[in-house]
């Protein structure tokens, strides 16, 4: 069914994380219900429907109930994460331009992308990053189109200065076929700038792969990232050609577990950068990062009805603590990002983070060093469930700030005596320190960590801590708020009711959006005339409006509207001179006069002026716009976040629940327990106290308290 046949009913939108799959199921009226289940890494489609169903048995209903009254299903997850890092993907062939064979082992020297410090220091101790391709079906074919350049050259870009060897073609998809690879990859230098030899050597090898009676897809770089940086283009093939059509293949079959309980429409999920595309999209390569996206989105959207602009996100889970930014209610983007030790040519939402969750093992070394991570027990917890070492939710649960008889809101029991037995053998013991004690200074440890990610993500880029609320979420995340948001300066903390699946929330508030890229160069000298002004308009223009064409038509073909659809623009630019463009939206997106490009320039200045100080300006040294970019969105149905009206501060008798002892800051402390469901907007919870709820838990230590505001989103303060 085309996705604008269906513009009523549920949106589902979950997040399969490391060790839960959190499920937000949005009624027609905007507002939501929240579910849960362990992930099963092994069979996914089981713990979305359990996840479903979690979320559906709020509203009396069953998980068929739902879907078969679901307008939209946006599933995010680590899938290709996981092929990449397992080396489970396909065996891929790759043709490249004569004399570029051994690009996908240079790669450009960065081959220190995601080692640590030390290992970075000591080349001895480097890892080389695990090869998407085996060198030996890497071929060479004797090509050459000319690209852009910065200086006057004979050859003007875009000139065949080497025709297409077409018998090389032949020869080198001939013994590919021999190696018996499952998809061919073509990747020409300059193919961004004229694909004419990568399309041809896609139809030679098309005919050779039919001649053979073979199966083999072909995808060429130009069809995938028609971006300058060959590094990082042919980086982005291979992800599309080893690691998303397996990725597919498993959300294909989370799409037919849903379509069989009456789900109509095409499974949606989310890309890199923000926005959701279906299952189906071509360069499915793009929705690598899909996981953590969801939260940033979110955290727009938090920002957009709060009127707070500046965010700083803390999504703690199972498995890391990420953290993004968003600015003047706009989500960072980085150009060239890494991932999982590879750079790509994809725009993909500004993220940092350190692999500690709630799941990572905590180990003492035989130096008594104590080391927390990377390594995550992921659904099994740790020793208090299924998890043979222990954990950062083990020590939780040891100091009474996690109770172990409602975990997922009782439908997992945690064993407390096998993480207090753990943590003493484990940590106390080899420190020679009290267990409680051992606990809190592990917990200390851990927010340390979390601490200085916070301040070198904002300090780093110059922002001034004050001026941003701190938006804290994930499984984990308010049950370790009180903890990593001390002394980050920030002007406010925050959470939510539904922290535990925000990054799901904000699945269900992304666009359906593709997002269209392509490089040129266009210079801007400072002393450049209108004639020479108005030439570039005209290349930069002539480029979105093929963008645009490009967009609608594969925005058809997905069941969109073309009437519906709209664009918004953008450059990347930067002082020529520099190495780094910036990404600059745009308000407009026709250019055809020196007053125009003259918008495109101030609109730079802004953006520029927004990282770095007014002092660093240099627009004597001219513009360089290396790239434009289109984005196209489609409708699609969002959840509202409700507004109530203020009750008063005090909590109703119903909210109380009991009280616990809590091992905190070197004592026992007596903290009353309330349900998170049970409070209202306008009531304020005083510490100690903790906040309880079948998704997560609210710490709220001596001297803090909790207010809920008129969206019962949750402030963290210190007690007045």
């Amino acid at each position: 069914m085309k996705v604008e046949e269906i513009d009523q009913g549920y949106i589902l939108a979950l997040d399969a994380g490391g060790t839960m799959t959190d499920t937000i199921l949005v009624t027609p009226d905007g507002s939501f219900t929240v579910g849960k289940s362990l992930t099963n890494r092994e069979d996914e489609k089981s713990s979305y429907l359990e996840s479903v169903g979690d979320a559906a048995s709020y509203l009396g209903l069953t998980s068929s109930d739902v879907h078969s009254r679901t307008s939209v299903s946006i599933y995010a997850g680590t899938g290709m994460l996981n092929t990449i890092i397992t080396g489970t993907g396909a065996n891929v062939g790759l043709l490249v331009t004569r004399g570029f064979e051994h690009i996908t082992v240079i790669e450009g020297g960065l081959t220190w992308l995601g080692e640590s410090q030390a290992e970075i220091l000591h080349s001895q101790l480097r890892r080389h990053t695990a090869p998407l391709v085996d060198s030996r079906n890497v071929i060479g074919v004797s090509e050459r189109i000319a690209g852009p350049t910065y200086l006057t050259a004979e050859a003007k870009s875009g000139e065949v200065l080497i025709p297409l060897n077409e018998k090389e073609v032949e020869e080198a998809v001939k013994t590919l076929l021999k190696n018996k690879v499952e998809v061919i990859g073509i990747m020409f230098l300059n193919s961004y700038v004229d694909p004419r030899h990568e399309l041809k050597a896609k139809e030679i090898a098309e005919r050779v792969i039919q001649e053979h009676g073979a199966d083999v897809p072909v995808v060429c770089s130009a069809e995938v990232a028609p971006v300058m940086k060959e590094n990082n283009r042919v980086k982005s093939l291979l992800f599309q050609a080893y690691a998303a059509e397996k990725t597919r293949d498993q959300l294909r079959q989370v799409e037919q577990s849903a379509q069989k309980e009456g789900y109509k429409a095409s499974l949606q999920t989310l890309l890199s950068y923000g926005g959701a595309v279906t299952i189906h999209y071509s360069r499915l390569y793009e929705t690598v990062l899909s996981g953590p996206i969801g939260g940033l989105t979110g955290a727009q959207q938090v920002a957009k009805i709060t009127g707070r602009k500046n965010i700083v996100t803390a999504d703690l889970g199972g498995t890391s603590f990420d953290v993004g930014l968003v600015v003047d209610g706009l989500i960072g983007i980085r150009k060239d990002a890494d991932f999982a030790r590879h750079r790509l040519a994809l725009p993909m939402v500004a993220l940092d983070s350190v692999g500690s969750g709630a799941g990572s093992v905590v180990r003492v070394d035989e130096y008594r060093r104590m080391h927390i991570g990377p390594k995550s027990a992921g659904y099994r917890v740790g020793l208090c469930y299924q998890y043979p070492e222990l954990t950062i939710t083990d020590i939780n649960v040891a100091l009474g700030y996690v109770d172990p008889n409602y975990f997922l809101g009782g439908k997992v029991k945690l064993d407390r005596e096998k993480a207090l037995a753990g943590l003493e053998e484990r940590v106390a013991k080899p420190l020679g320190l009290d267990v409680f004690a051992a606990g809190e200074g592990v917990l200390d440890v851990f927010h340390t960590q979390m601490k200085d990610l916070i301040r070198v993500t904002l300090q780093s880029r110059g922002y001034n801590p004050s001026e941003f609320t701190l938006l804290c979420y994930g499984g984990a995340g308010p049950v370790h708020m009180w903890g990593y948001s001390e002394g980050t300066g920030v002007g406010n903390v925050m959470t939510l009711p539904f922290a535990a699946a925000f990054s799901a929330f904000g699945a269900a508030c992304s666009e359906y959006t593709h997002r269209y890229d392509k490089s040129l160069v266009v210079l801007l000298p400072h002393s450049l005339s209108a004639e020479e002004k108005q030439r570039a308009a005209e290349t930069i223009n002539s480029a979105w409006r093929n963008l645009e064409e490009i967009a609608v038509r594969e925005m058809a073909n997905e069941g969109i509207n073309p009437s519906h659809i709209t664009f918004r623009y953008g450059i990347y630019a930067r002082y020529i001179g520099q190495l780094e463009s910036f990404d600059t939206p745009l308000t407009f997106g026709h250019v055809h006069t020196a007053d125009d490009i003259d918008r495109l320039t101030e609109a730079f200045e802004n953006v520029y002026t927004k990282i770095y100080p007014e002092g660093a300006r240099f627009p004597e040294a001219g513009y360089a716009i290396t790239e434009v970019y289109v984005q196209a969105v489609a409708p699609k149905p969002v959840p509202v976040i409700r507004e109530y009206d203020l009750e008063g501060v005090k909590p109703a008798d119903s909210a109380y629940i009991s009280t616990r002892e809590v091992y905190h800051k070197g004592k026992w402390e007596l903290f009353t327990v309330w349900e998170m469901s049970e409070l209202r907007a306008g009531n304020v919870v005083k510490g100690p106290a903790i906040i309880q709820d079948p998704m997560t838990t609210v710490v709220i230590p001596p001297g803090k308290e909790v207010a809920l505001d008129q969206f019962r989103f949750l402030h963290y303060r210190d007690a007045r």
